[in-house]
């Protein structure tokens, strides 16, 4: 199985030198988790929970709905024009999740461990007719979408305190996942044919490739 952790373009060299290290930052602080965890999601299945689960989160505290025990961060939310807005562009890295416990579930995964700057991939997106090259995490993940359907995405993780009925959640999920669809369809059907390819490259690579 293969985790994928999203990170902002800012933090790419940074990482690149010390590897994924456990943290609490703003993506975090806006689902209220205060876990000081290295965070991730399970295969394509759990990257799009994830990012449905935000859009609807960023949706319900910038109308007011939802209150932030973080009120700088919830400031930033309304202040934003969106989601993509409010997260800033990055990429997805991409590691290898054999020997690495996931300690909760497969769209909120978190491990105590550092993930070395060897074990991390950059994900990219090939245009196979112009050889076009996409780095966008926001692009990245409509290409995700346009590979999975709804129902194919199954709640499971590891159980803990308050963890849901697994059956409950994957109906719960599943309907999220195809609301989220029905409403971003054009843009998730850009990729639906077979003109793009995901293409990974070592994040130390990827930097002295494209970034410098």
């Amino acid at each position: 199985m293969y985790y994928y952790h999203m990170t902002t373009f800012d933090r790419i060299i940074s990482i690149s030198e010390s590897g994924l290290t456990p943290r609490n930052e703003n993506n975090s602080k806006l689902v209220n988790d205060e876990k000081v965890k290295v965070f991730f999601s399970e295969g394509f299945e759990g990257c799009i929970a994830l990012f449905v689960d935000f859009n609807i989160v960023y949706n319900d505290i910038k109308s007011g709905k939802t209150k932030l025990k973080d009120k700088d961060i919830e400031n930033k939310v309304k202040k934003s024009n969106n989601l993509c807005d409010y997260l800033k562009d990055g990429v997805y890295l991409q590691f290898d999740g054999t020997n690495i416990k996931n300690e909760r579930n497969f769209e909120n995964g978190c491990t105590n461990r550092i993930i070395l700057p060897k074990m991390l991939n950059v994900c990219i997106l090939k245009n196979k007719n112009n050889n076009n090259l996409i780095f966008s995490r926001f692009e990245i993940i409509k290409y995700m979408m346009s590979k999975i359907k709804p129902e194919e995405i199954k709640y499971y993780g590891s159980p803990y305190d308050n963890s849901p009925n697994f059956d409950d959640a994957t109906k719960r999920i599943q309907e999220k996942v195809k609301n989220y669809y029905i409403m971003h369809k054009k843009d998730i059907d850009k990729y639906s044919n077979e003109d793009y390819i995901l293409e990974y490259i070592n994040i130390k690579d990827f930097i002295e490739e494209y970034l410098k």
